[in-house]
């Protein structure tokens, strides 16, 4: 008999179970939406407008951010088809009016013209859980696109580990040499690094916000 995962790829993606053959479900984003969900309903509770997720992943984080900000159109991102395949059937199931189609975007390319042309300025860019699993250029895209596409007075939001000068976490620490055992390019960003890396683009720190599991919310505003 055939295994089913030979035939589909959204099966055997590690980190993943498969709510259905489409809607990838992660774990992770199981335990994690409804906080990053509430964190970013109030920080964003006045705004209205487009929000540009990137790295969407399932698609489970563009759900329960489109669910906690009616007012905003939630514009998820990756450029894995098959997460945008995933993306895609989560906002079929779902119906949200506010959920857009979601569009391919590797950080590392020049994606804010396109978003331009699709949304207009955007008044918020998120991105949960990617630096640290991708090399550092990732993140310089992340930032140097979000200063270009963002409205005066937008937010370009960070989600993850961050690593710390005093007391960093124990268990971020054996994270960043987890990481960069699978990849030299990979591991949890100083904060410090991330900070000074958003300043260059002219987005400065506007809030830290302490998450569960050691993890933080970043708040730059253009």
């Amino acid at each position: 008999m055939t295994d089913p995962a030979a035939q589909d790829p959204a099966r055997s993606r590690p980190g993943y179970e498969d709510e259905t053959a489409e809607r990838l479900v992660a774990p992770a984003a199981l335990r994690n939406a409804g906080p990053i969900a509430g964190m970013l309903a109030e920080v964003l509770a006045d705004e209205a407008g487009p929000l540009l997720e990137i790295g969407a992943g399932s698609g489970q984080h563009a759900v329960a951010g489109a669910r906690a900000l009616p007012r905003m159109t939630w514009i998820p991102s990756d450029p894995d088809p098959v997460h945008l395949r995933s993306i895609r059937a989560w906002r079929t199931h779902e119906g949200l009016a506010n959920l857009a189609e979601p569009m391919r975007i590797d950080a590392t390319d020049d994606w804010s013209a396109a978003t331009a042309l699709t949304h207009g300025p955007l008044r918020a860019v998120f991105c949960a859980n990617v630096i640290h699993i991708a090399p550092w250029r990732v993140a310089e895209g992340i930032v140097a696109g979000a200063a270009r596409a963002l409205g005066e007075g937008g937010r370009l939001i960070l989600y993850g580990p961050f690593l710390e000068t005093a007391g960093a976490a124990p268990s971020n620490l054996a994270f960043d040499r987890a990481l960069q055992e699978r990849d030299p390019e990979w591991g949890v960003r100083p904060l410090a690094d991330v900070v000074a890396l958003a300043a260059l683009h002219r987005l400065t720190l506007e809030r830290r916000i302490e998450m569960p599991a050691n993890n933080l919310a970043l708040v730059f505003a253009r």
